[in-house]
């Protein structure tokens, strides 16, 4: 007995019924049979294995087990007060999101999410661990995982998932995010976080400050040492010569001269007149000795103007000589401060400093797990993934027929 193409169907559903095949059939349609049962079998363990049974799991899970966990949130900005105008190229570069390499924003933010934050949180007295191992979190979310030990990389791995940082760089605010199970763990975290960073910032500021005034106040150190000795020197020349100024005490010496002269010069006029009239006047001697003396006085006078190394002359240069480098000194201790004041004025325009935007929060409703969303994304997975291996099995069993 032949079988057509056409009453194929029929046999096949005759025998998947439980009626014996026809005269013809034999293995053949028992085998094919047997793969067709197989393959219903498998789509069924399948659909239970990948969408049924890890749906109920995920609804019993999120519906009865999971815990509620609150979120913190704060945004703050990371201002500068700098004057600074950006150019046409930095707002291009901005614009593609080519920021420059130290940006103040990126740096709190990889700060907040390193291990530093978390040891400073830790330093500040707060108890990380307790506040992740509270009673109310399920086994699933508490820390640390169970697949995990208790380690300092597994609390920092913990930390970093309830703690996260986004930036918006159009903006350029920060939003603080900090999830736990309690509220007021949350709102604890949150401000220590934004005190760690606004210290980490104030840390920043001292350390520029210090770079940008550091090379000014050594000038300005040394231009006062200049200073201090240059005056010393010529303080000590004046103790020395017990001059104040030489070339005041130079003008006296001057008058005195020039005093002296004008008397030798009527002492020798009336001399003359004295031999003219009076040849024999008793009065000449006395003359004579008079303009004697008045000379020997002049010569000496002009001899402490302009004689040996003890002259008023020498004295003078030297004089000149300490006050030119006591004046250069000044000047440079002057323009010393000056600069200082500059690099004072320029670190403070680059001072940068954290305001917060919104302040932290008291959350009043949890906000994780988020249940409904969840289940749904299992039961969508799982069915992708069923749907993929049923057509993959399907096609494959086509082929082989």
């Amino acid at each position: 007995m032949s079988v057509t193409d056409r009453s194929l169907p029929a046999i096949v559903s005759n025998l998947l019924s439980g009626a014996k095949p026809p005269p013809g059939l034999g293995r053949a349609a028992e085998a094919y049979v047997t793969a067709l049962n197989f393959r219903k079998n498998l789509t069924r363990i399948l659909f239970v294995v990948l969408v049924l049974a890890p749906t109920i799991i995920a609804t019993l899970f999120y519906g009865l087990l999971a815990a509620p966990r609150y979120t913190s949130e704060v945004k703050f900005i990371v201002r500068s007060v700098s004057t600074q105008r950006v150019t046409g190229l930095d707002m291009l570069f901005r614009t593609f999101g080519i920021a420059k390499a130290v940006d103040d924003a990126n740096v709190v933010q990889q700060y907040l999410e390193s291990r530093d934050a978390l040891q400073g949180v830790i330093d500040a007295g707060v108890d990380v661990k307790a506040i992740f191992q509270r009673p109310e979190a399920d086994w699933w979310s508490s820390y640390p995982y169970f697949w995990r030990r208790d380690t300092n990389e597994s609390l920092y791995d913990y930390f970093i998932s309830h703690v996260s940082v986004l930036e918006d760089s159009t903006k350029g605010i920060l939003e603080l995010q900090v999830i736990t199970f309690r509220p007021e763990d949350s709102l604890l975290l949150a401000k220590t976080l934004v005190t760690l960073a606004e210290g980490m910032v104030n840390r920043m500021n001292e350390r520029a400050q210090h770079d940008a005034m550091g090379s000014a106040q050594r000038e300005v150190s040394l231009a006062m040492d200049t200073t201090i000795q240059a005056q010393a020197a010529l303080t000590s020349f004046r103790n020395k010569e017990i001059i104040v100024d030489p070339s005041k005490s130079s003008l006296s010496l001057i008058e005195t001269i020039g005093s002296l002269t004008t008397d030798l010069s009527f002492a020798q006029a009336e001399l003359k007149e004295t031999q003219t009239s009076s040849p024999n006047s008793p009065a000449i001697p006395g003359l004579r000795a008079k303009i004697a003396a008045l000379e020997e006085r002049v010569r000496v006078e002009r001899s402490k103007m302009a004689g040996g190394d003890d002259s008023l002359a020498s004295k003078i240069a030297t004089y000149e000589q300490l006050a030119l480098r006591r004046d250069l000194a000044d000047k440079s201790l002057t323009s010393a401060m000056n600069a200082l004041d500059v690099a004072r004025q320029e670190a403070r325009r680059q001072h940068i400093y954290v305001e917060e935007v919104v302040r932290p929060n008291l959350p009043d409703e949890s906000t994780e797990p988020r249940r409904f969303r969840s289940v749904m994304t299992i039961l969508v997975f799982g069915f992708a993934i069923f749907a993929v291996i049923w057509i993959l099995t399907v096609g494959y069993g086509e082929h082989s027929q």
